[in-house]
């Protein structure tokens, strides 16, 4: 009995091995397949960089792009000073303070605020001393 029961353990053992080798052979495969699709996705990543900046150019020296872009920077330009003339004239409609007028009221306040403070110390001082 003792001795069936260790053969039955040493099959169980040596399928056990067996497993970890499989299973270490498993994990060099996928790593080893990991690093090759890693390799084969920046290849294609740069192949399709290198076929988009073609593309691109080739794009680029169309007729019909070329008028386009013309175009395009025609229309912004035209947009971008109707949008000044709207400002101006809202501008003008509203007296309204600008940002640098703002900033210049802000520090002639702050100037202000030090001379009260100045005054208001200087003033309880003088009182403390006269008290």
């Amino acid at each position: 009995m003792a001795q069936q029961t260790s053969r039955v353990q040493g099959g169980v053992d040596q399928i056990r091995d067996r497993i970890r080798t499989i299973q270490r052979q498993v994990a060099t495969r996928r790593r080893a397949l990991e690093r090759e699709l890693a390799s084969r996705r920046r290849a294609l990543e740069r192949r399709a960089q290198k076929e988009l900046t073609r593309l691109q150019k080739e794009l680029a020296r169309q007729p019909l792009v070329k008028r386009a872009q013309k175009q395009a920077l025609s229309l912004r330009a035209t947009a971008q000073s109707r949008i000044a003339a709207g400002v101006a004239g809202v501008r003008e409609a509203f007296p309204l303070a600008t940002r640098g007028e703002i900033d210049r009221l802000e520090r002639k306040l702050r100037a202000i605020d030090r001379k009260l403070r100045a005054i208001e110390k200087a003033r309880g001082t003088a009182q403390d001393a006269a008290a």
